[in-house]
């Protein structure tokens, strides 16, 4: 093991994760730190109700991949586990509405839509965003609702980072624009 590092990066998520790629692309020597586990596939709990492997909370002996931070004023809800966030984000990528922007809460310094729209549209290319093709009974329910408050046209398919590509099929990679 290295014992000296030009960077050390805390946490493995989505920033942490790029950040040591980017400095190790460049030649530096990064160590990353994670509190929890690499988690192999047999490791996810199935469902979000499998609490001990679902929730983190080591004082109850549960060492699953979702902590949670009560702090005085918000609860955190972050993952835990190597690849942090990335464990517990469902795959989706929103994008805040405009009325989002304009909220009290951010500075208006500059205009936040416009100047984040260019790196939001950068991670959807990167984790290869593609609308959901397979609507459940919950989006269902979900559509059904939106159209009983006459808010049906907002309903969509929800963009997530997964390709649906057919099982053995070949194809183009997906992910930074192939």
């Amino acid at each position: 093991m290295v014992d000296e590092y030009d960077f050390v990066i805390v946490g493995s998520g989505f920033g942490g994760a790029v950040s040591a790629l980017r400095l190790a692309e460049k030649g530096y020597k990064v160590a990353v730190l994670e509190s929890g586990k690499r988690f192999q596939p047999q490791d996810f709990p199935r469902t979000n109700w499998n609490l001990r492997r679902f929730l983190w909370l080591p004082r109850l002996s549960c060492y699953g991949i979702q902590r949670m931070t009560l702090l005085r004023d918000v609860l955190v809800l972050s993952g835990a586990g190597v690849g942090g966030g990335s464990l517990v984000y469902a795959n989706t990528l929103p994008v805040p509405r405009s009325e989002v922007f304009q909220r009290p809460e951010w500075p208006h310094d500059q205009d936040w839509e416009k100047a984040l729209a260019p790196h939001y549209a950068t991670a959807k290319r990167m984790l290869g965003a593609t609308s959901n093709p397979r609507l459940t009974h919950a989006d269902k329910v979900l559509k059904e609702c939106a159209e009983e408050i006459g808010k049906g046209d907002t309903f969509r398919p929800t963009e997530v980072a997964v390709f649906f590509g057919l099982p053995g099929q070949t194809v183009p990679d997906p992910y930074f624009d192939g």
